[in-house]
């Protein structure tokens, strides 16, 4: 469990809320690596809390795939499932298509004006190798083309729809990023 990266307790969040959010990011940033074993004793030693609300944020990232709750046996990072990845791809590159042909079509200038900012960022980050901070702003570049097109509810909706498809975006960006530090040692 010694990967597991802490996080600062938000005003106005409840403690279960928090044991949620810090597992979640932990799955999802990769620092728990799926089919890693993770204990709610370990969990709520490391966060200081009880384990009432470890165990209900368990329960909540086992319904949504991410948690692989075994009887007797242990709770495990879910591992990533490729078949649906596969299919979520067709989705999101379909939807994406469709999106990408209505900017092209009719654009707001202050989403465009976002958009420039954005991928300027991305270029900067791409120069300091931060795998992490690429990551985040190319979700929100998509988020700009979706609100520009007035679709903000389906890229909403596809980032709730797989979770397996955003970790493994996010082991590309990671693998990417180690690969280009690479050549340039």
């Amino acid at each position: 469990m010694s990967k597991l990266e802490m996080l600062e307790q938000k005003a106005n969040e409840s403690v279960r809320e928090y044991a949620y959010r810090v597992i979640f990011e932990n799955i999802m940033s990769l620092h728990l690596v799926p089919g890693t074993a993770i204990s709610e004793k370990e969990i709520s030693d490391r966060l200081s809390i009880s384990r009432t609300p470890v165990r209900e944020a368990f329960i909540r990232l086992a319904q949504a795939g991410l948690l692989e709750i075994l009887p007797q046996r242990g709770t495990y990072i879910s591992k990533i499932d490729t078949a649906q990845i596969t299919e979520f791809r067709f989705l999101r590159v379909t939807l994406e298509r469709a999106v990408m042909e209505l900017a092209c079509r009719s654009f707001p200038e202050a989403h465009l004006k976002s958009l420039k900012v954005c991928l300027e960022g991305q270029e900067q980050v791409l120069q300091k190798f931060d795998a992490s901070r690429f990551y985040e702003l190319d979700n929100e570049m998509h988020y700009i083309i979706f609100s520009g097109c007035d679709k903000p509810s389906i890229w909403q909706l596809l980032q709730n729809a797989n979770i397996n498809y955003i970790r493994a975006r996010v082991l590309n960006v990671s693998a990417a990023q180690t690969e280009m530090q690479l050549l340039y040692e």
